[in-house]
């Protein structure tokens, strides 16, 4: 029995020692050879003495070419040989599995080189993800990738790699697509929909004089850009459309003579109040970002208060057909004159239409070619108030005094002589300081009647006779 156990113990000790010879052998080995497996820039040095891994490492780096490789092209960088290898170094790093190697001086500027000169097909550029408004709500329209080649980033990717030693010989040409600037997971932080969703709930209304409108979710839809941003040049475009609709300066006027006539007009074209597109498209643009706004004032031009389009209050009506002028303050008629318009010809004509008074001047001397060809002409007056036509028109007609005609006012027929005017109104100085005294630029001049339509001559000046209605 103790035989026997004798000879167990010296087996045990047998194979232990053996094992213990084989591991100090194989340490031997390895400690000037590489273990299986082992690379060194991605060279197989496995199992290789140092001498043999060297010179097939020199081999095999001589020209190191990484490859980019895509669906339908592949790109091959080419390094000529950009490590520096040395024996030292590879016996101190020999029992590690994976080893990179120290690179000479320029190859990082070898590689940048060669991705500039790479030459990447052209891709479907990446769409990013955006706002949209549909079905009566924003929501966010993911960002979609596409297969333009982003040669930034595979600098960036490949320097790095470079600098850690973990440069590799092949990489996907789908890892560096261009990403999209935007995505939808940068809308969602941002909080784009919550936010434009509790001004939709606000119930803004935009303000004119003395009427407001409502923000609807149109106009909203249509101030936002794609990143949910409220857009000046976007909310231009539809307070021009507001402007157009609501601006009295593009409906026409109407007023009732002295007659019981009720008459019509095209406005002259700055009759009343107008939006101010620009800086109301500002305003808003700064509106629509604060918390609190739930009504905004447009920014108005012209006059809001003194041009109503329905008139009745004040203004000044020519009766061409009885060479009669009246005077209108609040309602009230103030004046009433007898007048000399112009001459029977229509070059000459006061015109009929829709006017206001352009300027108030007092001792003006007027001077000017006549039209008609028949020289120059200088009248001083004391009174002098030009008016403004259609489509802005200056005629060069207006309303003052001449009283060296004074005896001839209310002769039936004056116009149709050589006391005819070259257009203006001529009126008796002591009405036609009343005039000036109950008037204000901006004010409504109606001239009315058909004595002219018979008359040689055309028309050089807008005329209309007013619509009844």
């Amino acid at each position: 029995m103790k035989e026997y156990e004798s000879q167990r113990v010296l087996r045990i000790v047998g194979v232990v020692a053996g094992a213990m010879a084989f591991f100090l052998l194989v340490y031997a080995y390895f400690g000037s050879h590489f273990y299986f497996g082992s690379t060194v820039a991605n060279v197989d040095v496995g199992g290789l003495s140092v001498a043999a891994a060297e010179k097939k490492i020199r081999q095999e780096t001589k020209q190191v070419e990484i490859e980019l490789k895509g669906e339908n092209q592949t790109i091959k960088l080419q390094l000529a040989s950009p490590y520096t290898l040395q024996k030292g170094y590879l016996k101190r790093n020999i029992r590690r599995g994976e080893v990179s190697l120290p690179l000479k001086k320029g190859a990082k500027d070898d590689l940048i080189d060669a991705i500039n000169r790479a030459s990447f097909l052209g891709g479907k550029e990446a769409k990013r993800a955006k706002i949209v408004y549909a079905n009566d709500r924003f929501k966010i329209e993911p960002e979609k990738k596409g297969t333009v080649i982003d040669s930034v980033k595979i600098r960036k990717e490949l320097c790095k790699d470079i600098d850690e030693g973990t440069l590799q010989t092949e990489y996907a040409l789908a890892d560096f697509y261009r990403e999209p600037e935007v995505t939808a997971k940068k809308l969602q932080k941002q909080k784009i929909l919550q936010k434009l969703e509790e001004v939709q709930n606000r119930g803004i209304k935009l303000k004119m004089t003395n009427k407001s409108v409502p923000l609807t979710e149109q106009m909203l839809a249509a101030s936002v850009d794609e990143q949910g941003n409220f857009d000046q040049d976007l909310i231009l475009s539809w307070v021009a459309e507001l402007e157009r609709e609501h601006s009295t300066i593009y409906k026409s006027v109407d007023f009732t003579n002295i007659h019981g006539q009720h008459l019509r007009y095209k406005n002259i074209g700055n009759y009343g109040w107008f939006i101010d597109i620009k800086e109301s498209a500002k305003k808003i643009t700064k509106k629509l970002k604060e918390p609190e706004t739930q009504i905004i004032q447009l920014v108005l031009r012209g006059e809001t208060k003194k041009q109503p389009l329905h008139i009745t209050k004040n203004y000044i009506e020519v009766d061409l057909d009885n060479q009669k002028m009246y005077c209108f303050n609040q309602g009230k008629k103030v004046v009433e004159t007898d007048v000399i318009t112009g001459r029977y010809d229509k070059g000459t004509a006061t015109v009929p239409g829709f006017h206001t008074i352009m300027d108030k001047r007092r001792n003006v001397d007027l001077s000017g070619v006549l039209s008609t060809g028949d020289g120059t002409y200088n009248v001083p007056v004391d009174y002098w108030l030009p008016l403004l036509s259609y489509g802005q028109t200056i005629t060069e007609i207006g309303l003052h005094d001449t009283d060296h005609k004074l005896q001839y006012f209310g002769q039936p027929g004056a116009y149709q002589t050589d006391l005819g005017s070259y257009g203006c109104v001529n009126t008796p100085k002591a009405q036609v300081a009343q005039i000036y005294d109950n008037s204000f630029i901006g004010m409504p001049v109606f001239i009315y009647g058909h004595i002219y339509d018979d008359a040689p001559g055309e028309f050089d000046k807008p005329v209309e006779y007013g619509t009844e209605i």
